[in-house]
């Protein structure tokens, strides 16, 4: 093996950064006094003192299908968590909400859509609402299917208070117009 020398890889390096040069376009920042390109500066991220918890608004932890008097499905929320960062003075958020859907007697084998809604309020003030929503397979007289939603997205002003609620869960949103309420007590 022949052996390599200091002025052969210095000769390597400057034909290297020579052939870059004459082969690189121009489409990046303006190169600062030296001819490089300025350095991007990484974000300032740190842990967050606080981190609002998850809550379940009632009715919104399970989901019930029905096909005419027969039970199609239950979904149902088994975990919400978040984690929380701040990220140039930016609290950024992680949402997860993790459940499973039961078949019922009347299931179809077959994909279902689950909607889910994240929303955040500062005291009073909804600052964030999103509807997602996340597929679980059910085959009619299997076990349970789980899922998991995660909402990355969320991104609000560094609280000065703890006044932040995370609320999750399913959403349908409002009753069809002229929808009966059904009454399960008989």
């Amino acid at each position: 093996m022949p052996m390599v020398t200091a002025p052969r890889i210095a000769a390597f390096a400057g034909s290297a950064l020579f052939l870059a040069a004459c082969t690189s376009s121009n489409t990046g920042p303006a190169p600062d006094s030296l001819g490089s390109a300025p350095a991007p500066q990484p974000a300032t991220v740190q842990e967050a003192a606080y981190c609002p918890t998850v809550t379940l608004r009632e009715g919104t932890a399970i989901l019930t299908k029905m096909e005419g008097e027969r039970q199609a499905y239950v979904a149902s929320v088994t975990d919400a968590t978040r984690d929380c960062r701040v990220v140039d003075g930016q609290l950024r958020l992680e949402v997860g909400i993790k459940g499973q859907v039961v078949p019922g007697v009347a299931a179809r084998n077959g994909a279902v859509k689950l909607p889910i809604r994240v929303a955040i309020l500062v005291g009073q003030d909804v600052v964030y609402s999103k509807l997602g929503s996340v597929s679980v397979t059910v085959t009619k007289g299997a076990a349970p299917g789980t899922f998991l939603y995660v909402d990355r997205a969320i991104s609000l002003p560094q609280p000065t208070q703890r006044n932040v609620t995370i609320f999750a869960g399913f959403d349908e949103g409002p009753a069809p117009a002229g929808a009966q309420l059904r009454s399960d007590a008989r």
